[in-house]
């Protein structure tokens, strides 16, 4: 769990909150920014490893895609 005021390329809590969605894990509800939102951040964070990720999250969101 990441308590932060604020993330990098979306915004402060009510921005993240907007991109959020609610994720049932172990049987708890819990709001996780989506995919689209963490590209973004990874984007605006710059550092070599976000970067790198960028490209692994947007094949995962394209696949997503397709599926639906």
């Amino acid at each position: 769990m990441d308590v932060l005021g604020e993330i990098t390329g979306v915004g402060d809590y009510s921005a993240v909150l907007a991109v959020s969605e609610e994720l049932a894990l172990y049987g708890a509800p819990y709001q996780c920014i989506n995919l689209d939102a963490l590209i973004v951040s990874k984007r605006a964070a710059g550092r070599p490893k976000d970067l790198e990720a960028v490209a692994e999250l947007e094949l995962i969101r394209d696949e997503k895609l397709r599926e639906t």
